[in-house]
């Protein structure tokens, strides 16, 4: 049981150092800024608006690093980072504000 939650723990304070690649990833995984209507974070989740919930892309999103994916609706999903959710909210909201 404590291995499972070191792993779980270890996960979610993992932090990259390349931020702006994961970012970039992220992006193409959500069908680009186009598709992202808001974008924010609370602890541990990437909380998104999007215009079109098909476009999103939940195997590549996965593959890069998120832990899961709640789908709230037809048009918000949040996804779940851990402690990077809001260093990632807060660089696709300058690249959408640019």
């Amino acid at each position: 049981m404590f291995a499972a939650l070191r792993k779980i723990f270890a996960a979610l304070t993992h932090v990259n150092p390349n931020v702006e690649q994961d970012v970039d990833t992220i992006v193409g995984a959500l069908g680009g800024l186009v598709n992202i209507n808001d974008c924010g974070a609370c602890a541990t989740r990437l909380r998104l608006e999007l215009n079109d919930l098909t476009l999103l892309d939940e195997k590549t999103l996965k593959q890069h690093g998120a832990i899961g994916l709640v789908r709230i609706d037809q048009r918000h999903v949040q996804i779940i980072y851990g402690l990077k959710a809001n260093t990632y909210a807060q660089i696709i909201e300058q690249r959408r504000n640019q």
